[in-house]
């Protein structure tokens, strides 16, 4: 039988079958391969997190840690035994006296705003984190350096009137204390952000420009699992109180008007 030539297959449509087949397999090879990288870079950083003497841990971590951080320590056999929280009491003048507020409980504060939450922020966290970071550091200090951050950092000035210590001056002294320096400069640098913070929380709260302030770290042990009824404390909260600070500049407008905000969910004023 001869075929017509309007009867014949137009050009190329019997190659159709072919090339689909052609574009199916270098799909399935893309995400095969994808899938593979996938995979091998989950177990490099889960290797990388479970070694502890792995070399590209610290690489790893620093990489990953903002997003996927876990403290691992809430459950056995290294569980959390005591509840720290960041508390601070802040000085300002009123008609030329100098006032001192009661200690504040800023973790208390951020804990009770997220109370009942099923998704809270993690700002409720911020000083509970910040008063395990701050201590952290303070204790990689030296025991002579230690004793000193627990005192003030204010000189008084030739007029009579108090201002904050020269960093570099402050930095000299404790670092004549021995210890590692670096480990000294990454505590100061927190209690220069601490210093910041509680100006802003501590204006916001007592509603006046706050001229110096301090803080401490409460501990506090829960009774254990079998007392975990008991209304009696088998153990009282004990503190780790830091000297005054004096801020080197006031928070700007803009800061001071966040941590109003701040205060006004938090306290309901």
């Amino acid at each position: 039988m001869t075929t017509t030539a309007e009867e014949a297959p137009e050009a190329g449509v019997s190659e159709g079958p072919s090339s689909a087949r052609r574009s199916g397999g270098v799909m399935a090879a893309v995400a095969a391969a994808m899938t593979l990288a996938i995979v091998l870079g989950y177990a490099f950083v889960a290797v990388s997190f479970t070694i502890p003497s792995s070399p590209t841990r610290p690489a790893v971590s620093a990489a990953f840690a903002p997003y996927f951080q876990q403290r691992w320590n809430v459950f056995a056999p290294n569980i959390m035994k005591v509840n720290r929280s960041l508390q601070i009491q802040v000085q300002w003048r009123e008609n030329g006296e100098l006032q001192r507020s009661e200690w504040v409980d800023v973790t208390a504060a951020e804990f009770s705003a997220a109370r009942g939450i099923p998704t809270p922020s993690r700002i409720s966290k911020n000083s509970f984190n910040a008063a395990q970071t701050y201590l952290t550091r303070y204790q990689a200090l030296s025991a002579d350096q230690r004793d000193r951050v627990r005192d003030t950092f204010i000189r008084r000035v030739n007029d009579g009137a108090f201002a904050p210590m020269d960093p570099s001056a402050l930095l000299e002294e404790l670092d004549d204390l021995g210890g590692s320096r670096a480990a000294l400069v990454s505590y100061l640098r927190y209690d220069y952000m601490l210093v910041r913070f509680s100006s802003a929380f501590g204006s916001a709260y007592v509603d006046h420009d706050v001229e110096r302030v301090r803080w401490r770290i409460e501990h506090d042990r829960p009774n254990d699992f079998l007392h975990r009824f008991d209304t009696e404390r088998q153990t009282e909260p004990s503190y780790t109180t830091f000297g005054w600070r004096q801020p080197a500049v006031a928070p700007s407008d803009e800061v001071q008007a966040i941590y109003d905000e701040v205060i006004e969910r938090y306290t309901g004023r």
